[in-house]
């Protein structure tokens, strides 16, 4: 007599995802990252969620047909894997370190006083470093963001030139931190070229839809869905453990522990997280909390992994 065994189904998304969205715009704390003016022109009430699942199916609610947003620091996701495919990890933990630091992602004390290495690749002072390390001027250094941009999002992106101009004219926060990396030896271009590289990163502009293909990658061990290699294992091993642990800066424990999904967070209000060989994840809304999180983002992420069980301790069940 043959056993039978019961195949576990996953929960309907399609309704939830809705309810999910309804219940988030209750969330109203938090504001929008006016410090970069022409963030504070967002509409507050736009609020997205895509979930892309290992196989490719795509599952959208909220305003994901029409809500778009610059991704900001998720945008340190592209240099960090595309240097550790070209240069390998041993290189890249040369140029930056990999331990939370429980401070402002961008502050200048920190880097002064623990430095003169950065402490990891998602603080602000990290990813102008690894963007010096970018081969090439300027032009070159944008045609390589362009390309890796294409291989992990499975399309072009582009700058939103309105946000470009209003992060460049105000970024004298980032300039501290460049000239002080300059003057350690941990930048080798001129500041202005390394810091429009680093806006132009953090300028692109997407979807949830176009950002959550980046997480699902990560999810499918940086496998297409047709189980073409795209990035190695090793380097999407090195990616989620920092995203786990300082994705989300001194909010990552907080998120791996409520959550278990390795996430990382920019002050446009979007979020992208990974569940482990199950899907990737893209939330967003652009209130966000003093330390730069989403506000409905973490909750959102919060009820669907409770509703999914997609915490990464039952990535194995």
């Amino acid at each position: 007599m043959t056993k039978l065994t019961q195949k576990k189904t996953q929960p309907s998304l399609e309704p939830y995802l809705k309810k999910l969205i309804s219940k988030s715009r209750k969330l109203n704390d938090g504001k929008v990252a006016d410090y970069i003016p022409e963030l504070a022109n967002v509409d507050t009430k736009k609020t997205s969620i895509t979930v892309m699942l290992k196989g490719g199916d795509s599952h959208d609610a909220g305003d994901a047909n029409t809500h778009k947003m610059t991704l900001q620091s998720v945008s340190k996701l592209i240099i960090l894997i595309g240097l550790l495919e070209e240069f390998g990890k041993d290189k890249v933990l040369s140029w930056v370190g990999v331990e939370p630091t429980g401070q402002d992602f961008a502050s200048i004390k920190y880097l002064d006083w623990h430095g003169p290495k950065p402490s990891n690749p998602f603080v602000n002072s990290g990813a102008i470093c690894l963007c010096d390390k970018i081969p090439g001027n300027l032009a070159e250094r944008w045609h390589w963001i362009d390309k890796w941009v294409t291989k992990l999002f499975n399309q072009p992106l582009y700058v939103n030139q309105s946000v470009y101009n209003s992060e460049l004219i105000t970024g004298d926060h980032n300039r501290a931190l460049a000239y002080l990396l300059k003057s350690t030896g941990f930048l080798n271009n001129p500041v202005e070229s390394v810091l429009k590289t680093y806006v132009s990163l953090c300028s692109l502009e997407v979807t949830t839809r176009q950002a959550a293909y980046l997480p699902a990658l990560l999810a499918r061990s940086g496998c297409e869905f047709d189980h073409k290699p795209i990035i190695s294992s090793a380097t999407v091993d090195v990616v989620l453990a920092l995203m786990a642990t300082c994705g989300l800066y001194d909010e990552s424990g907080y998120n791996l522990v409520m959550t278990g999904l390795p996430a990382k967070s920019g002050v446009s209000g979007l979020i992208v997280a990974v569940a482990l060989n199950r899907a990737g994840i893209a939330v967003a809304s652009p209130r966000v909390d003093y330390k730069g999180g989403s506000i409905r983002g973490q909750y959102m992420l919060e009820q669907l992994s409770n509703h999914t069980k997609w915490h990464f301790a039952n990535a194995g069940l």
